[in-house]
């Protein structure tokens, strides 16, 4: 199996958005979910007019950029990545929104900000990156900067996530055989460090109409050779019932809430 968790797998992955788009796009033209998945997490975020958000690993600023207009003026938000290129991204994403953004360079594991800094963090699609050690300093730094009472959003898959198009793939690489931050377990890792924990599930799938973005996206993963293009795309096809293939999408997030003091 590739170490999909590997430090220069993952800066590779991510140095810049282009992988990441690929897998996007999959996602917001074939979901069968009338609201995107990014606007069902931000509905997750309940906090006051005047809060101040950190948001952790946040790419090149999709869920921002998704939701740029529901964001409350008062709100000061902190866009950051550990990869320069993607906070470059997110920065050229967010330049033209109304609201006005911070952006910095941060790794989880060593959050440069105070203690109890924010009223809210994210780290959504994040934190299955971080191997155990890794994730429990994320963990630790994000409870820190959190003020009493701050909440985490941290969205993840579940272990049933894309298993149709994972299928596939299998016949031409490695895939992940577990995540070590998942919807199934993410949310007893998270009760070690939180008073509370919920778990919440975007109900919806993807109903794929054509091979092209599924090969794109098994080609945007680590370890997949270009080569094999055209026998994914067949593959794809083989799969496709009367034009259509339906893949399964397990996904969602914990909303974590620190202990009041």
């Amino acid at each position: 199996m590739a170490d999909w968790q590997d430090d220069d797998v993952v800066a590779e992955q991510y140095a810049d958005a282009s992988n990441l788009a690929a897998r996007q796009v999959l996602h917001a033209r074939f979901s069968a979910s009338e609201q995107s998945f990014h606007e069902w997490l931000f509905d997750r975020l309940d906090l006051p007019a005047d809060a101040s958000v950190l948001s952790l690993g946040a790419g090149s600023g999709t869920f921002w950029a998704a939701n740029a207009d529901r964001v409350p003026g008062g709100w000061d938000v902190t866009v950051t990545d550990a990869a320069q290129g993607m906070v470059m991204d997110a920065m050229e994403a967010l330049a033209d929104e109304p609201h006005e953004f911070n952006f910095d360079v941060v790794d989880a594991t060593d959050v440069p900000y105070p203690d109890d800094a924010f009223d809210a963090v994210t780290a959504n699609h994040v934190l299955y990156h971080l191997d155990d050690a890794d994730r429990e300093r994320a963990f630790a730094e994000i409870r820190r900067v959190l003020e009493p009472g701050g909440v985490l959003l941290a969205s993840t898959n579940g272990e049933d996530n894309l298993a149709e198009l994972f299928d596939v793939a299998a016949e031409f690489g490695d895939v992940p055989d577990e995540l070590g931050f998942s919807l199934q377990d993410g949310g007893d890792q998270l009760r070690e460090h939180f008073a509370s924990v919920e778990r919440h599930r975007f109900d919806t799938g993807l109903r794929v109409t054509t091979h092209e973005p599924l090969v794109a996206y098994v080609l945007s993963l680590p370890g997949f050779d270009d080569g094999d293009a055209f026998a994914l795309a067949d593959a794809f096809r083989e799969r496709m019932d009367d034009g259509e293939l339906a893949v399964t999408k397990d996904v969602g997030a914990f909303v974590a809430r620190a202990a009041d003091e």
